[in-house]
């Protein structure tokens, strides 16, 4: 998708505006139903900026996606007070395996010296992927001595019964010592393996290299190709906004990182300010970009048209 070319389709979902998602629909990604049908997953806001899990059904055609339908209730909850994701629960990735489907998910904690941390949590579904249950209340992958500060935004793949994921961790925050600026977090794209898909094993390995003047690379979304593996993800430079960008591999630990954006900023509107946490939806008769754009998904999900 080097020399990709997108069609802007406006937005596919916004925001329901009932308690727990007046805002945002954030980091989206498509499950297939069946006959053109998919349910995208999305993470909502409520009035303390704490997320949840939410969907929207759509059906697809060559023009567009409709919606057709809407979660009533969160699919996944935030957790029990004093857990790793009490301030939030943000979906990341499905994986269906073994007849099981898995949702990998980021869980956020408030603290004191820095905003927050963040630990990567799993849970199951037994409806078709309307709403999850934790497997556990404890991270799957959270503060460890590779990633001693946060670890978030998962995406697994399984391969020949092994799992893989590619994630954030964070790599030091940069706090200004009289207070009067907030602190700047340092974070990039590692990666993990796991035999059974809860117990993960990292390293120091980093994925993305920081370019001069980054800060923050987030939310990766990998999948194989005929060379190896792609990778969308989304970058940003301090004072500036994330825009969405793509990343080679033929072994999905080295990484060659496009230098200019997949998709950049459009000229007014929604996603004028800022392009962000992409993934892709093939359909029967087109590809489409999922994504957000100002204020991280502040006003809902957006598809863009992959042109021939």
């Amino acid at each position: 998708m080097t020399r990709s070319r997108f069609k802007r389709a406006g937005l596919v979902c916004r925001p329901g505006g009932s308690p727990w998602e007046r805002s945002h629909c954030q980091n989206p990604f498509a499950q297939r139903l069946g006959n053109e049908k998919y349910r995208i997953h999305f993470a909502s806001r409520d009035d303390s900026n704490r997320s949840r899990g939410g969907w929207a059904e759509v059906t697809a055609t060559v023009d567009g996606l409709t919606q057709t339908a809407r979660s009533e209730r969160p699919s996944l909850d935030i957790g029990r007070p004093g857990t790793f994701d009490d301030s939030g629960a943000m979906p990341g990735c499905l994986v269906d395996h073994e007849g099981r489907l898995l949702l990998y998910y980021t869980g956020w904690s408030l603290t004191r010296t820095v905003p927050f941390t963040f630990a990567i949590g799993i849970a199951e579904s037994r409806d078709g992927g309307r709403h999850f249950d934790r497997l556990s209340e404890a991270p799957v992958l959270g503060r460890n001595h590779y990633d001693p500060l946060l670890a978030g935004a998962p995406w697994v793949v399984v391969e020949d019964g092994n799992f893989r994921m590619w994630y954030v961790s964070g790599l030091r925050w940069e706090v200004d010592p009289e207070g009067k600026n907030a602190p700047i977090h340092y974070y990039t794209v590692k990666h993990a393996t796991s035999r059974d898909g809860m117990n993960w094993t990292t390293n120091e390995h980093v994925c993305l290299p920081f370019h001069e003047g980054e800060h923050a690379i987030a939310r990766p979304v990998v999948q194989r190709t005929d060379a190896g593996y792609e990778m969308l993800y989304c970058a940003r430079r301090l004072g500036e906004t994330y825009r969405v960008y793509r990343a080679s591999s033929v072994d999905g630990n080295h990484w060659e990182r496009d230098g200019v954006p997949l998709l950049d900023t459009s000229a007014s509107g929604w996603d004028c300010e800022m392009v962000c946490y992409a993934s892709l939806l093939h359909t029967a008769g087109a590809s489409f970009l999922l994504y957000n754009g100002n204020g991280y998904g502040r006003d809902g999900v957006g598809a863009a048209i992959l042109e021939p």
